[in-house]
């Protein structure tokens, strides 16, 4: 299974970035329609593409835990 983050939406592709900061460009239509920057994706030795919603929304709590202690001093 490959794990990718959107790093950002640019026009008709999603550009995505594994944990080796490899970059992929993937056609929207190919993702659901509600994607968005930050968003994690598993995608499966079919090349079926999953949202994962929890690793995306654990990503996004540790950006903000670490902004609040950058910021707060």
């Amino acid at each position: 299974m490959r794990h990718l983050t959107v790093d950002r939406i640019d026009g008709v592709y999603a550009i995505c970035e594994d944990k080796e900061r490899k970059l992929f460009a993937i056609p929207r239509g190919d993702l659901p329609a509600n994607l968005k920057e930050g968003d994690k994706l598993d995608i499966d030795d079919e090349g079926v593409i999953n949202v994962n919603g929890k690793a995306a929304a654990a990503a996004r709590a540790n950006v903000r835990r670490k902004e609040d202690e950058l910021f707060e001093n």
